[in-house]
């Protein structure tokens, strides 16, 4: 009995659309319309195109796999399904592997989609990052004056041990948004992280709130020695095999510090949803502008949390006792924004992050600074319960946790 072609005739593989090619990655194609002559028992056409397959990638440990098993096959045809089967830990990599490639949505109904996390993007950042976690996928969104348009797509490794990273060696890759601190050429690595990597600013303002540590987690390649790696083997890094790299590579500025939206699975909502959800919360920081200007302190305070509120350090009390002290002499204030991301916030209950470029001007105090507000959703209200300066480069260790 063969593993693994019994492997994927009983695998319960759905008829539906697989992915279309697109620059960088002809390689799952290749390999998907392998699997679809497996699963049709067209072996003769599967042995050739198997063959083919490790011809062009001969780092491809899934086709070498499809291979043998297809040259086995042919003395010895398949007469039942599933029985015998001993399945090992590199043998159930396989087949999830084959799953998330060929389960993974390219129709044209789902590409019309938006990601519920990202509401609004900068005019200065070209493209984000977006990660689907427990669907192995890496989106790239390209801002389209204001609006997104999905420009690819790649598979990818997450952490050993899933993700919700909460301490260093965990194995885990992090839930949250964050931004790319650098890039490292593959010349300057170990063969492990391939063509190079993008560090990214776990942890960041909220990882510390909570009180996650650990560091070094980056978007990397893949070792020499293979074409990718499965869908759980890395030390919390996400990786794309050597092409894709070099292909995202394309989209990705440091100099920019690009957003990199790392979910446990990504919400896609309509159009019409995700324009009336930007509606929604461009009113909300209008309105807080336009309190804070007012110089009405009770209008003012009633964006913030008193529960959970920390402004650069402050508790509500200190921060209102503060703010009551600093405001008493104001007889005029300005406040103006540039630069602004605004992003639902992925593993956390109806939470918010608001980035931006804030120009504060009154008249005795005149500041310019970078500013990420974090509102929480309390019944129908929404409340700042984080308010402090973005910094870059953020946190970034030399050894990533790969």
């Amino acid at each position: 009995m063969k593993r693994f072609l019994t492997l994927l005739l009983c695998i319960g593989l759905h008829s539906g659309l697989y992915a279309a090619d697109r620059p960088g990655n002809s390689y799952e194609q290749s390999l998907l319309d392998t699997i679809k002559e497996i699963q049709s028992l067209n072996h003769e056409q599967a042995l050739s195109s198997t063959r083919d397959l490790i011809r062009q990638y001969p780092h491809s440990r899934l086709g070498h796999m499809l291979y043998a098993d297809l040259l086995l096959a042919k003395a010895e045809p398949l007469t039942e399904i599933g029985s015998g089967i001993e399945i090992d830990r590199a043998m159930q990599d396989f087949r999830y592997e084959i799953k998330q490639r060929w389960q993974h949505d390219r129709s044209p109904a789902h590409q019309s989609r938006y990601p519920e996390n990202i509401l609004f993007l900068s005019d200065e950042q070209p493209y984000v990052i977006l990660v689907d976690q427990q669907n192995s996928r890496v989106y790239v969104y390209r801002n389209e004056g204001g609006d997104l348009q999905l420009e690819t797509d790649y598979f990818i490794t997450i952490g050993l041990k899933g993700y919700g990273k909460q301490k260093r060696g965990d194995q885990k890759t992090p839930i949250g948004i964050y931004h790319v601190t650098r890039y490292i050429d593959g010349d300057e690595l170990p063969d492990l992280y391939g063509e190079g990597a993008f560090p990214i600013n776990y942890p960041n303002a909220w990882d510390v709130r909570k009180q996650r540590t650990g560091g070094g987690i980056w978007i990397h390649g893949t070792p020499s020695y293979t074409y990718n790696r499965s869908p759980w083997a890395s030390d919390g890094c996400i990786v794309v095999s050597n092409p894709d790299f070099l292909h995202i590579d394309d989209y990705i500025r440091p100099e920019l510090h690009t957003p990199v939206v790392v979910a446990e699975q990504v919400n896609w909502i309509t159009r019409d949803q995700w324009l009336a959800k930007r509606q929604q919360v461009m009113q909300l920081l209008s309105t807080w502008l336009v309190d804070w200007e007012s110089l009405d302190h009770e209008r003012y305070r009633r964006h913030y949390s008193r529960v959970e509120l920390d402004a650069y350090g402050r508790d509500f009390k200190s921060w209102d006792g503060h703010k009551r002290w600093v405001n008493r002499k104001k007889t005029w204030i300005n406040v103006e924004y540039s630069k602004l991301n605004i992003f639902n916030y992925p593993g956390e209950e109806d939470l918010m992050l608001m980035q931006f470029e804030q120009s504060y001007r009154s008249n005795n105090l005149n500041v310019d600074s970078p500013k990420e507000l974090y509102w929480r959703k309390t019944g129908a209200n929404w409340q700042i319960v984080y308010e402090g300066n973005r910094t870059f480069p953020a946190p970034d260790t030399a050894v990533a946790e790969n």
